[in-house]
């Protein structure tokens, strides 16, 4: 028999609005988590494949092994924090604090490496590095889903979390003003990899103190029928809302991974902007940061699943206009860029908040918060698909012959640099906006949801003999 949690901290009343402090003490460890993982989405393979001149072919192994190695830490860590209700700081904070100095260690061996560092040096410190950021991120996306019981507190939450996450992205692309160096330039992007890295090592610790003294503490409920593993997985499994956002979420990411894989070479290479190549990249996510509050309130009025479907299309069509632009115009590559990138910031505002309502129809049916297994799944398919994504990009350019280390590649090769960015990705968002069209869960159901919930909740304390009995 499970004993009871004890509560240290005080509980949190999930159906009081949160203030905004506390949801900005939650939101900002997204400012450093962006601010070191955007050089890894972004910068990993221009880094690693011209800078440190690791083949891009070994690269697409290393990179694919690190993720699947990652993919399989997801659950045990979901388990752990969900099982961890003993913890006096919090199941969900201990091991948010825990991956801490895990991903501090894995941000100074990847973003301070130097030239001729080893294939097995590469893999260690990226799976060391996703090792941390597992630690953080499932325990963090379920404390954000536990922190309010509403539908649209939820899309308030994850607000939060996308505007110190975009804004994160923000600073590390403005990174080669700061730093100097950058795609293109003589310095390459070893300065900027460093200053990055110096940044976050300096605000994580910052962000420990925040998310462990004034980020609330959401109850850990219980009805105690003791729903074991594998029978959770199969209640998961026939969850329909939850196999649809996994999948939506597993092939949009994988389109996302091929051209975020791309996204430097693309601008240097087939654009031909040079030294400027970083420049629609800081504007496509500037206005992804403006973006976030459009999508709060077009998901309120229109559903969650909708937004995101009509954000996906829009960038769809925005990023396709790319293909007519001329080489070497950076204004109109910086004006299509602002256009995608209002729709840029949908899933990461939307997405979330979409996963946090699953998680309540799993909890009726299951009887029990398993916050914590749940977004490790989700997790794994999107850490998959980032595997996937980006190893084909990555292979697909090797089979064109294209070379990250020379600016003579051969029009074939910038050709299919073109299609690897722009056209590639297009199935798998297409597939996305068919799995989200008609999601089952809207505002009306999730309410009804958690009012069955909760009932069932008062019911179970109701029967529960008092403590004088």
């Amino acid at each position: 028999m499970r004993s009871a949690p004890r509560e240290s901290f005080p509980a949190h009343d999930m159906t009081k609005k949160p203030s905004s402090f506390s949801l900005a003490s939650y939101g900002q460890i997204a400012l450093p988590l962006a601010i070191a993982d955007l050089p890894i989405v972004i910068y990993l393979t221009p880094f690693f494949g011209g800078d440190i001149g690791v083949n891009i072919q070994v690269l697409a192994w290393i990179l694919l092994g690190a993720r699947l190695a990652d993919v399989l830490i997801d659950p045990c860590i979901g388990i752990l924090s969900d099982r961890s209700v003993n913890a006096p700081i919090g199941r969900r904070k201990l091991f948010i604090l825990l991956g801490i100095p895990v991903k501090m260690l894995g941000i100074y061996m990847i973003m301070f490496a130097e030239p001729g560092v080893s294939w097995a040096y590469v893999l260690l410190w990226i799976v060391v590095f996703y090792l941390g950021l597992t630690m953080i991120t499932i325990p963090y996306g379920a404390l954000g889903a536990e922190l309010s019981n509403d539908y649209l507190q939820r899309t308030r939450i994850t607000g939060w979390r996308a505007l110190f996450t975009f804004a994160g992205i923000l600073i590390a692309t403005i990174a080669p003003i700061l730093t100097g160096g950058g795609a293109g330039t003589p310095e390459g992007l070893t300065p900027v990899m460093q200053g990055l890295g110096l940044w976050s090592l300096i605000a994580f610790p910052v962000s420990a103190f925040l998310i462990g003294f004034f980020v609330p503490e959401p109850p850990v409920r219980d009805s105690g029928t003791g729903v074991d593993w594998f029978k959770g997985l199969k209640v998961a499994a026939s969850n329909g809302a939850f196999m649809r956002i996994l999948g939506a979420t597993v092939v949009g990411r994988i389109g996302a991974a091929i051209n975020a894989a791309a996204t430097v070479w693309f601008f240097l290479f087939a654009m031909g902007l040079g030294p400027a190549s970083g420049l629609p990249v800081i504007v496509y996510l500037l206005t992804a940061v403006l973006g976030v509050p459009i999508w709060v309130i077009v998901g309120d009025r229109i559903s969650k699943h909708r937004a995101m479907c009509f954000a996906s299309m829009s960038s769809v069509v925005t990023f396709g206009a790319l293909i007519f632009a001329p080489k070497g115009d950076l204004f109109l590559s910086c004006f299509i860029m602002a256009l995608a990138g209002l729709g840029g910031s949908a899933a990461a505002t939307l997405g979330q908040s979409i996963a946090a309502d699953v998680l309540d129809l799993d909890e009726l049916r299951s009887r029990q918060s398993r916050a914590g297994l749940l977004l490790a799944f989700w997790a794994m398919g999107g850490k998959l698909a980032d595997a996937v994504g980006g190893f084909l990009a990555l292979m697909i350019l090797a089979s064109f012959g294209f070379s990250p280390q020379t600016m003579a590649n051969a029009p074939d090769a910038v050709w299919g640099l073109t299609l690897t960015y722009i056209v590639m990705p297009w199935p798998f968002y297409f597939l996305s906006i068919l799995l989200l069209w008609n999601f089952p869960i809207t505002r009306e159901r999730q309410a009804r949801i958690r009012r069955l919930v909760e009932r069932r909740a008062l019911r179970i304390q109701a029967a529960m003999p008092s403590p004088a009995q």
